[in-house]
């Protein structure tokens, strides 16, 4: 791609498209976010929408929308695996599917996000990082629903490894990368790969640990 149409890419036109996406999956989609909001309601306590405060881009902070996946009056430290007791019911079947994200294609409509760009973290997830100079480059984007650490690592990333290529991903952003990101993701998603920050392979080492202690 030449560096003028790199340029506008970046600079306008990413946006516009991820947002006129955004509109059509809207609309092809709501009977899907209106099922899966009955199901919250009808398996457990609680709003059916989970809201947070992240960091966007500039690191202006947002209110970021996922579907809530876990028990009401139960928070603290993220979600280690997929018997983490934490999770609802219906909770574990909308990680496994990445539906959960879906509430994210608000975000993305008002400008908050895209659909390709660095996760957006938490405050507190970045603070030990601030001021890091290869580091600090994934704030000159929108944040995304997806990025190129869920290509491969998903939640089993170290954040040093995310935020090192979510640096790359910034210095290099094309339509042709981030149809590349879109495609390897969205087969991540459909094999549930590393879903949780344990792999499958520790769950169950751990499982059969505690069950020896026992």
């Amino acid at each position: 791609m030449k560096r003028s149409h790199y340029i506008s890419y970046q600079n306008g036109l990413k946006q516009t498209a991820e947002q006129m996406a955004a509109v059509i999956l809207l609309l092809l989609l709501w009977p899907l976010l209106l099922l899966v909001a009955l199901a919250i309601r009808l398996d457990s306590k609680g709003n059916v929408l989970f809201c947070q405060q992240r960091l966007g881009k500039g690191k202006k902070e947002f209110t970021i929308y996922k579907f809530r996946t876990m028990k009401i009056n139960h928070s603290g430290d993220k979600l280690r695996s997929e018997q983490d007791i934490r999770i609802t019911r219906i909770g574990t079947i909308l990680r496994k599917t990445s539906l959960d994200e879906l509430p994210q294609l608000i975000n993305i409509l008002i400008g908050d996000m895209g659909i390709i760009g660095p996760r957006p973290v938490l405050q507190d997830e970045f603070k030990p990082f601030k001021g890091h100079p290869v580091y600090e480059k994934r704030f000159n984007t929108l944040p995304g629903l997806f990025c190129t650490v869920d290509m491969s690592y998903r939640a089993t990333a170290t954040r040093e490894q995310q935020f090192q290529m979510d640096a790359e991903y910034v210095e290099n952003i094309t339509f042709l990368s981030d149809m590349k990101i879109f495609g390897k993701v969205f087969i991540n998603v459909l094999k549930r790969k590393n879903i949780y920050p344990v792999s499958q392979k520790q769950q169950a080492e751990e499982i059969h640990r505690d069950t020896s202690v026992k």
